[in-house]
């Protein structure tokens, strides 16, 4: 009856790890919760039945190929992922499977063995999602995303205590304890996965709170500059009237400082870039009006064409930039600012340079932050490089006194 109960317990937490294979490898499609729930419960039913009914390794390989596989298929529809990710997530766990059964199993065909060699099995399947998960995300330049090899201590601790308990000969021992580190295993990554999501989750609505401002604040911007334009159409029978008395009585000069009067009474204070791509003149207005409250000295040259693309991630690093050097410039004395975004035959140049106050610290990862909150801080050249890189693209940053320079280049005719 033990072993029973043992065996339902790890067939969840095996193919709850299955699950999570499949999300390492194929994250980028959210299939429907409730769809997934039911090929889960549909697995889990299944396998379990059939290893109740048969004892049969074939029965067994046919259950998980055909499982793995039915989660493989809600996230991909490419044959060649379909295949790799299928058979690399069922080989990991049959290596792990012929670890425990080399060790610490005399198997035949269709003979039931003690369930604890099988919780023993999950923690090593569990040591091996954790280290393929940070592999892969290493391998996609997404090291922020995953800081989880500290989480091996977990199920490898757990190993050594079931093996310390299985040598004492104390049989109910070792079922309890290897039930509860199970469990224990089980709501840690759980757990863990709740606190990577809810992190994920804010930093979008974060990011979402940022857009709406940004696209609120340029929305203001247009509306006065349409306000400014009626209310000078509707009095231009009277400003051309001024302008002819002016060429004809005054002169050029005069006439000409009228018009200099009006072109002053069109320009928006608020609209510092009007390069006419709304998506980087929406961002770059809010994030310089926000410089210029702070700052003594705020100079921007800005030349790119109105539809140049990817709008987005060209954003994100200039976001990413100029929070970082606004901030660093205000606690400066010289509180410098310099942006120059220049783009000419498919090649973007981003040139930003702030003054600095205080040391800067570096580790071999780069420029570590010095704001109190170093969890929500610190990422953002992280960000950017790992942008750069997907454009094949070169970041410098030079310091020099006070002077903090960074310059990017994008090669972006091939996208």
């Amino acid at each position: 009856m033990i072993n029973s109960l043992i065996t339902v317990l790890t067939n969840f937490v095996g193919i709850y790890l299955i699950r999570k294979f499949v999300i390492i490898f194929l994250d980028d499609i959210k299939p429907d919760k409730r769809v997934e729930m039911i090929v889960f419960g549909a697995f889990f039913v299944i396998s379990t039945g059939a290893y109740f009914m048969f004892h049969l390794t074939y029965v067994n390989v046919i259950c998980s190929i055909v499982g793995i596989s039915a989660l493989v298929l809600l996230r991909t529809k490419s044959v060649k992922m379909y295949f790799l990710v299928t058979y690399s997530i069922y080989f990991l766990n049959l290596i792990c499977d012929c670890i425990v059964v080399a060790l610490f199993v005399d198997y035949q065909e269709g003979q039931e063995f003690n369930q604890v060699f099988v919780i023993i099995e999950d923690f090593l399947i569990f040591i091996c999602e954790l280290v393929t998960e940070k592999i892969v995300r290493h391998r996609r330049k997404d090291d922020d995303a995953v800081q989880n090899i500290p989480l091996i201590l977990v199920p490898l601790s757990s190993v050594i205590t079931v093996l310390i308990f299985m040598w004492t000969n104390n049989r109910e021992a070792m079922l309890i304890a290897a039930v509860s580190l199970l469990i224990v295993n089980f709501l840690v990554f759980y757990l863990y996965d709740i606190v990577v999501q809810t992190a994920s989750a804010q930093c979008e609505n974060e990011l979402l709170q940022q857009q709406v401002q940004v696209y609120q604040n340029q929305m203001n911007i247009i509306m006065q500059g349409e306000g400014k334009v009626k209310s000078l159409r509707h009095d231009m029978r009277y400003h051309m009237g001024e302008l002819q008395y002016l060429i004809e009585k005054k002169g050029k000069k005069d006439a000409l400082s009228y018009i200099d009067t009006m072109k002053s009474f069109l320009q928006n204070p608020d609209e510092i870039v009007s390069s006419g791509n709304v998506e980087m003149d929406s961002l770059l207005n809010y994030m310089l009006q926000w410089a210029k409250r702070d700052l003594k000295t705020v100079t921007v040259n800005v030349s790119i064409p109105e539809n140049i693309l990817p709008a987005f991630d060209i954003n994100m690093i200039l976001g990413n930039l100029l929070e970082n050097a606004i901030e660093a410039a205000r606690q400066s004395e010289e509180k410098m600012l310099e942006v120059l975004v220049s783009y000419k035959q498919g090649v973007m140049t981003i040139d930003i340079k702030n003054s600095f106050a205080g040391e800067l610290r570096k580790d071999r990862n780069g420029f570590v932050t010095t704001k109190a909150e170093k969890e929500r801080h610190g990422v953002g050249l992280n960000s950017v490089k790992q942008i750069v890189e997907k454009y094949k693209g070169l970041l410098k940053i030079v310091t020099q006194e006070n002077l903090f320079c960074v310059n990017v280049i994008l090669y972006l005719s091939q996208f």
